[in-house]
């Protein structure tokens, strides 16, 4: 069984007049990546996040956004010397330049930096239990459409090991065919029975074939027998670059235009897998 590595979570949570609201996205990567955007308060926590992510998540590019809204502010923080120096600043401005008029108290309070909210700071043992209450929510909807993307790439992958496996077949077929065609040309042609063997030889490609074969199998069997769902996609993929040497090899080797166009569409098949499993975690 595989599980695939796109996948969208969400949830939310009230707690008094706060309101927490959490998005994870995931796309494929060759390893496991968390991207935060979390209110600078909340900073301290992206370890204990990141910790619990990879628990459920072996591989991928994690983008978690956290949201916090609400009445968070406790008290209000006064700049008494920033005041003092917009108020200093603006007497000699209209002193300058024989202004009249009065400033506010209102107007002085308005002041960049004058007057501000100070947000109540939540402690850990307080805020933890709340977010990984998220994360758990949010994780299981992400898992859900991992799940089922990894099952839509199994079967798709497995079809074209079945394409590819027919492929062979026919090849298994064609090759003595092919073999004994090479061996009567040869033979009326004058050529030593030493070159016609190493002739013969350079244009077998039952090895590779036999090779190609149980790569094949062994893919198959991996993703199958994978009920637990351990990641695969890494050890998937090298198994693809091992039919991909054979397949290139059997293309350099047959001499034969049905076996290059067996080989042409095994490649083909073989590219198309190879895609798929990137998407595999």
């Amino acid at each position: 069984m595989l599980t695939g590595m796109t996948g969208f979570g969400r949830a939310q949570l009230r707690y008094g007049k706060i309101h927490f609201t959490l998005q994870m996205s995931s796309v494929n990567h060759r390893f496991f990546e968390v991207v935060f955007h979390i209110p600078g308060s909340l900073i301290y926590l992206e370890d204990k996040i990141k910790h619990y992510l990879h628990k459920r998540i072996k591989r991928g590019r994690i983008t978690l956004n956290l949201s916090v809204s609400g009445n968070l502010c406790s008290k209000a923080s006064l700049d008494k010397e920033l005041a003092k120096e917009y108020f200093r600043a603006v007497c000699a401005l209209k002193k300058e330049v024989s202004l009249s008029g009065e400033i506010s108290l209102a107007q002085l309070s308005a002041m960049p930096g004058v007057l501000s909210p100070q947000e109540s700071v939540l402690p850990e043992e307080v805020i933890w239990p709340r977010i990984e209450k998220l994360l758990i929510s949010a994780c299981d909807n992400l898992s859900r459409m991992r799940l089922k993307e990894g099952e839509a790439i199994e079967k798709d992958v497995l079809s074209r090991l079945g394409k590819i496996n027919t492929k062979l077949l026919f090849i298994n077929r064609k090759i003595p065919v092919v073999i004994a065609q090479k061996c009567k040309r040869f033979g009326s042609s004058g050529i030593s029975s030493e070159e016609t063997n190493a002739a013969i030889r350079n244009c077998d490609i039952a090895e590779e074939v036999t090779r190609l074969a149980f790569h094949g199998k062994s893919f198959a069997a991996k993703i199958k027998n994978n009920r637990r769902r351990v990641p695969l996609g890494k050890e998937l993929d090298f198994i693809t670059q091992e039919m991909q040497r054979e397949a290139n090899t059997m293309g350099a080797k047959a001499q034969d235009v049905h076996l290059s166009a067996a080989v042409i569409e095994m490649k083909s098949q073989i590219e198309k897998i190879r895609e798929q499993i990137q998407n595999a975690e």
